[in-house]
């Protein structure tokens, strides 16, 4: 076995702004890999206000804002997070830092309790083995319980709007076509996120929408059906061809892994709220999430129950 050896992040990111957040927005992957949030689309220096944040991404749960720090975590920054949830009017975000404060880990938690926000605190390191290039090692100081409540804000924003009304217009389209989309009966969500249970308890099926493009998953709920996956991977072939035959535009993506408790198999439209809702699209939008459910209901009933504690990944 070799043998870790810790690299000052000077040394490989100079600076923050500079070499950091470039890095990460190129290899958001790596932090994803940590947290399985399904990090996609991040843009960095968004404007919120007078500030700018450092990174704005997607994920299978909307928008999160990730805010990078060197050194120990710091009254200042911790502001600035909160602020950029308020301005852009999100719930989630990622802080970023080489060292964690016990104060500030702590507020953190209080934070998530109290709702105010979910935020994610994160420490990175570099490191080598036996004189290997150095890597980046990222680790979970504290995080939200829970990922599926909403906080809604007492004003709602432009934004928040254009993303309700997308989804109202994609429900009611559902309803009126007559496709049988597991969200047509749901009320849409200012935050561009709507869930609802699959046949196992601990499965969902999920619709977010953002400024990129739309995405219906199947998923888990963290720490609960890991194992499910492998079980589903094998059906593959079937899952697929059921899919083609069903006339879908584009094929699922399949996750390698496990990732952070979880794992997420999308279908990807090309349809977002920031343009408004297109009909076309929006048709192609709800078969997939029709047929979808339809397809997976069997397969997910079919799971042996003893799968739903399975967690080969180590999570608790």
């Amino acid at each position: 076995m070799g043998t870790i050896e810790n690299v000052a992040i000077r040394e490989v990111w100079p600076r923050e702004s500079a070499d950091f957040t470039p890095w990460l927005r190129r290899h958001i992957g790596e932090l994803d890999k940590v947290l399985g949030l399904g990090l996609t689309n991040p843009q960095s220096e968004v404007g919120a206000g007078d500030f700018s944040i450092d990174i704005v991404a997607e994920t299978d749960f909307g928008e999160i804002v990730i805010e990078n720090q060197y050194g120990q975590s710091d009254h200042r920054h911790l502001g600035q997070l909160v602020t950029y949830l308020s301005h852009r009017a999100v719930q989630r975000a990622i802080w970023i830092v080489e060292s964690g404060r016990p104060e500030h880990v702590k507020a953190v938690e209080t934070l998530n309790e109290r709702g105010v926000g979910q935020i994610w605190m994160v420490a990175v390191r570099a490191i080598r083995i036996d004189g290997s290039d150095p890597a980046p090692l990222f680790t979970i100081l504290t995080e939200p319980s829970g990922i599926e409540v909403d906080v809604d804000p007492p004003e709602l924003k432009p934004r928040q709007i254009k993303m309700r009304d997308f989804m109202a217009s994609l429900f009611r389209q559902a309803q009126e076509e007559g496709i049988d989309s597991p969200f047509k009966n749901l009320q849409p969500s200012i935050n561009g996120l709507v869930h609802t249970p699959a046949p196992r308890t601990g499965l969902l099926y999920r619709i977010a929408v953002n400024s990129k493009e739309s995405r219906v998953v199947v998923t888990n709920t963290r720490g609960k059906w890991e194992g499910a996956l492998a079980e589903l991977q094998k059906e593959r072939p079937k899952i697929d061809a059921e899919l083609r035959a069903a006339g879908l535009r584009d094929a699922l993506e399949w996750p390698e892994q496990v990732r952070a408790g979880r794992w997420v198999i999308r279908y990807t439209v090309n349809a977002n709220y920031q343009d408004g809702f297109d009909p076309i699209k929006g048709h192609e939008l709800n078969r997939g999430a029709a047929e979808i459910r339809r397809i997976f209901d069997p397969y997910l009933e079919q799971l042996d129950p003893k799968l739903e504690g399975d967690s080969p990944s180590g999570t608790p």
